[in-house]
């Protein structure tokens, strides 16, 4: 009691810090928590759209019905703008939710986890495809060379589904975001603020082992499977506009002149990013989803014996 006393007589707590304390607890209130069910929700159905244009818009249009090859330049511009137009929405959405103190991902706990994860694309994926979708020709003068092909043209059908499998293959991550978003749904429902506790929760459908288990198996599926699809598209992206540059008989100019310009198109940029970001990101994330996946069935086999 007497160091006690010596140490507050030594640093005597001011009414300002009292009501620096104060606002404190006031910013830490949690949101209501209608807001914590209604915004997950939204963004559930947000990432599910993304999901949706990436596995269907893109991927199964351009591999099982070919039609994507087909298209016109404007139906083409028009179907690479709506893909990046969803996944501005929901990632813009998922920053709002951050704003207003809700974390719309089950796995994460911290907004700063979803910030860093949503910039960089807002920042520099994003823009990077506006001079394709927007007709930007001056910073697209390959591509657009490309799109002026006669529908049906061999290396016009390599550009444009190159490009629309690496957009697809790319997106179908945020099949992982709609599994946290409508977990976090669940959880806000029954009071449960940290996934740890998801086994507490009485009524359970997508916290539950079943879709717990597809979840952890599609993560791992993607950071070792899907985002390998990407890359190799972003290289047949690459390939087509080198193809292109180096078409004409009276080409002559070196190798490292003709990347340059190959990956003076932000569209290649836009890929070249996805595949540092892979290379750099997605072995380890997949290692850490691998682990999860150990302690998620020696969980289940310890219940079982229990």
């Amino acid at each position: 009691l007497i160091g006690l006393h010596h140490h507050n007589h030594l640093f005597p707590i001011s009414r300002t810090s009292i009501s620096m304390n104060k606002s404190k607890k006031a910013n830490s209130t949690p949101p209501p928590r209608w807001l914590s069910i209604i915004l997950p929700l939204i963004a559930g159905f947000l990432h599910l759209q993304v999901f949706y244009y990436a596995s269907i818009h893109c991927i199964f249009r351009a591999v099982v019905k070919s039609e994507v090859s087909e298209s016109t330049s404007e139906e083409f511009r028009h179907a690479c703008f709506i893909v990046d137009r969803a996944v501005f929405i929901a990632y813009m959405f998922d920053l709002g939710c951050c704003y207003f103190k809700v974390i719309p991902f089950s796995r994460c706990n911290r907004s700063s986890d979803i910030i860093g994860h949503h910039v960089p694309t807002l920042v520099l994926a994003l823009p990077l495809a506006i001079p394709l979708w927007s007709n930007l020709q001056q910073f697209e003068s390959t591509s657009f060379s490309i799109l002026d092909f006669e529908i049906g043209n061999e290396l016009r059908n390599y550009f444009i589904n190159s490009y629309t499998m690496a957009s697809g293959f790319a997106y179908m991550s945020s099949l992982n975001e709609v599994f946290m978003c409508f977990q976090r749904v669940e959880m806000s429902l029954q009071g449960i603020n940290r996934f740890h506790e998801i086994p507490s929760m009485k009524s359970r459908f997508f916290t539950s082992r079943f879709v717990i288990g597809a979840e952890l198996y599609y993560k791992l599926c993607f950071f070792w499977g899907i985002s390998i699809f990407a890359c190799k598209a972003c290289c047949d992206f690459d390939k087509s506009l080198y193809d292109a540059i180096t078409a004409p008989l009276a080409y002559e100019k070196s190798i490292w002149s003709t990347l340059m310009t190959v990956y003076s198109s932000p569209a290649a940029l836009r890929g070249v990013l996805f595949r540092a970001f892979s290379i750099v990101m997605y072995p380890s994330m997949g290692r850490r989803c691998l682990n999860k996946i150990k302690q998620f069935h020696q969980e289940g086999e310890n219940a079982k014996s229990a």
